[in-house]
């Protein structure tokens, strides 16, 4: 993402090679507490993942990550998986949107 007011993405660069080309790599997006209120209350920010190389020159990806305004709620990284049905896999990640009061299960 390079709106880093909204969301802040790590690791920025991703690298597949012919050894590691099955493997997730998994990115990690945080939120950015700006303390501002929020139309809605919520942000939205799209990351892109454009690949080069290999064989990949031009392909793009994007996710789009909606930040709450320090509402309490689940944070879903994907709504939607695309998955080649030969060995197709994918992943996504669930996060809670504000310090809860105790465990969340």
């Amino acid at each position: 993402s390079r709106d880093t007011l909204i969301a802040n993405v790590n690791p920025v660069s991703l690298t597949f090679t012919r050894e590691n080309w099955r493997v997730a790599q998994t990115v990690t997006v945080t939120g950015v507490d700006d303390d501002l209120v929020n139309d809605g209350g919520r942000r939205t920010v799209t990351i892109s993942h454009t690949a080069s190389g290999g064989g990949y020159d031009k392909l793009e990806a994007t996710v789009t990550v909606t930040v709450t305004n320090d509402d309490a709620g689940l944070v879903v990284s994907e709504r939607t998986l695309s998955l080649g049905e030969a060995d197709g896999t994918d992943t996504y990640t669930v996060q809670l949107a504000r310090q809860p009061t105790g465990n969340v299960t």
